[in-house]
């Protein structure tokens, strides 16, 4: 090789040498840094007035909407299982105002209601009852659903309810045994599995949420297009201009064998 090549080889050689060093050097610095701040009181002591200027109008109009009273309770209304006060009265009057609406619509009304235990968030208080009660009861946009499936897929649910140990149920009486449904009535018939049974349930839970399966392939479906939310607003309501005041029992919907 001569001196000229070996020249220029060794200046290709130390360029991409070079190169390669100042590249991972860079790699090297580009690091990422974070930290957690606390944010509360202590550390941020006051109120930015600047931002509470613009904000405050907008959080007395949304008190007042949240603190509208909707109507009155007797009693505390709290979930649980196999059934509850809250778990009764919620699956009472979504079946009872999805039913309401199908009629409405000059469509068969539905069966069941069944619901999930977690999405009821939180006790409805004995006394007033306000749209911020509502909305901490019922944080979520879901909608109801009318889903009709077939007898096998109604046994396969009512055994979910069972193995969960129980569910805000309404139309419908079971018993558990072992963790499974064993008797089973829906209105004041003997459960058949060779029938369809049409059930109002939210969205979320419809298109399978909370793994109820036996949602899936559903004989017909129909999406009510109404917030479970909205539903209790207006039944609340209702009743307060009946002059009713809103109340609950247990009534051994669901139980379990001795």
């Amino acid at each position: 090789m001569t001196n000229r090549a070996w020249v220029l080889f060794a200046i290709i050689f130390s360029g991409i040498f070079l190169s390669s060093c100042s590249t991972y050097y860079l790699l090297q610095e580009e690091k990422t840094l974070c930290a957690t701040i606390r944010v509360d009181t202590v550390n941020v002591p006051e109120i930015d007035s600047v931002c509470w200027k613009i904000i405050e109008p907008y959080k007395k109009q949304l008190d007042i909407q949240m603190n509208e009273v909707l109507g009155y309770s007797d009693q505390v209304l709290k979930k649980s299982l196999p059934e509850g006060l809250l778990n009764n009265f919620i699956a009472d009057l979504v079946l009872k105002m999805a039913n309401n609406h199908l009629k409405r619509l000059n469509k068969d009304t539905a069966d069941i209601c069944l619901l999930n235990t977690g999405g009821l968030r939180n006790d409805l208080p004995m006394g007033s009852i306000t749209m911020r009660n509502v909305f901490e009861l019922m944080p979520f946009e879901n909608e109801m659903f009318a889903v009709t499936i077939n007898g096998k897929n109604a046994k396969k649910m009512f055994n979910f309810i069972a193995m969960k140990g129980g569910m805000p149920l309404s139309g419908a009486k079971m018993s558990i045994r072992s963790d499974s449904a064993d008797f089973i009535s829906v209105g004041n018939t003997v459960f058949d599995i060779t029938k369809n049974y049409t059930i109002i349930t939210s969205d979320y839970l419809a298109l399978g949420g909370d793994d109820m399966t036996f949602f899936g392939s559903p004989v017909s479906f129909f999406p009510m297009s109404l917030k479970i939310r909205d539903v209790i607003i207006e039944y609340v309501k209702a009743e307060t201009l009946k002059g009713k005041t809103i109340s609950a029992q247990l009534d051994k919907r669901i139980y379990y064998e001795k």
